[in-house]
């Protein structure tokens, strides 16, 4: 067996185990948040027991002790679906008294939703007077989808956590007398062939210490949306901008054309852009590209040699090179990875 973020406690020491670098998740959101400088942060959660909502927080308050900023954390427990609009009742107060503009960070999209809903009825404003980013990048409940596209989120690799517990599972079939039983079909392991999906995983993540120590996937980007969109200045050209170079980026926008479409100087256009968005526009524009080249790699059919011309970089050299900055690996080695 292989579990996917086992608790803590004496009776799973020893499991093998998947888990997420929750405190990478912490850190990626209070760099999306801080991107404006807000004057005070807070971590609203549902748990404060499980190690995965724990390192997030943790992570997430000594990057504002850092920064030499307050974060308030709150605790609504929430145990079951049937309560979601009483916990959203009890947070209203607590988000009404926070300071104007504060960043949120929701410990995972679901209570991201449940947030964003106390702060329309404690009357806060996203963006405008709050910003709040979730995490974990889930499929949005069918009760609240249009809600849920608004909301950012840090978006986890849960397809490297299946290769990687697939090879985790195989590990253990190597290692005794035992057939490998996966979605209702058991094979022998001497049936796996060694250049299974998973033979490519272990150069990306880091070995465990043991045969039961658990491996580590990161997260993989912001979604951004919304709810970090346009915290300080709410100008409709930047508004604009910011449409243009979701619809336009992949077919080549640079930042100077961008700013040729607006009046003014491309210094202030550039200088408007950060008071609204926390970043300058070629921030935005790579953003809106990387996105697309993780689109582009899920697809095994889809060149790697063409990437840079559909998601509009100049080079596939300046491509390779950007990717191995931001994800400490080559775009051949990632998708390797998740075949």
């Amino acid at each position: 067996m292989v579990y996917f973020e086992p608790p803590d406690g004496p009776k799973w020491r020893g499991v093998r185990g998947i888990t997420c670098d929750n405190a990478a998740v912490g850190r990626i959101a209070f760099e999306e948040l801080s991107a404006t400088s807000p004057p005070a942060y807070a971590v609203v959660s549902y748990v404060r027991d499980l190690r995965w909502a724990r390192e997030r927080i943790e992570a997430f308050r000594e990057c504002c002790r850092k920064a030499g900023a307050d974060c308030d954390v709150a605790h609504f427990p929430l145990e079951r679906e049937e309560d979601f609009d009483d916990c959203v009742r009890r947070m209203v107060p607590w988000l009404a008294a926070l300071p104007h503009r504060c960043a949120v960070f929701a410990v995972n999209d679901l209570f991201a939703i449940a947030a964003a809903r106390a702060m329309a009825e404690a009357g806060r404003s996203l963006p405008r007077t709050m910003t709040l980013i979730g995490a974990d990048g889930d499929d949005p409940p069918l009760w609240d989808r249009e809600l849920a596209k608004t909301i950012s989120s840090v978006r986890l690799d849960f397809e490297l956590a299946g290769y990687l517990a697939g090879k985790a599972l195989a590990e253990i079939v190597a290692r005794g007398n035992v057939t490998l039983d996966m979605r209702h079909e058991t094979r022998k392991m001497s049936d796996v062939s060694p250049t299974s999906p998973t033979s490519g995983v272990s150069r990306l993540m880091p070995k465990p210490k043991s045969p039961d120590s658990a491996a580590i996937f990161p997260p993989l980007m912001v979604d951004r949306r919304k709810s970090t969109r346009g915290y300080g200045r709410r100008e409709p050209r930047i508004m604009e901008a910011v449409e243009m170079i979701r619809r336009e980026a992949c077919d080549g926008l640079t930042a100077e054309a961008l700013a040729k479409r607006f009046r003014g100087t491309r210094r202030l256009f550039d200088m408007r852009f950060r008071e609204a968005m926390g970043h300058p526009p070629l921030d935005e524009i790579i953003h809106v590209r990387l996105e697309r080249v993780l689109e582009l790699l899920a697809q095994p059919d889809f060149p790697i040699s063409a990437i840079a011309d559909f998601s509009g970089f100049n080079s596939e050299r300046e491509l390779q090179k950007l990717f191995r900055s931001r994800f400490k690996t080559s775009m051949r080695d990632w998708r390797k990875a998740r075949q």
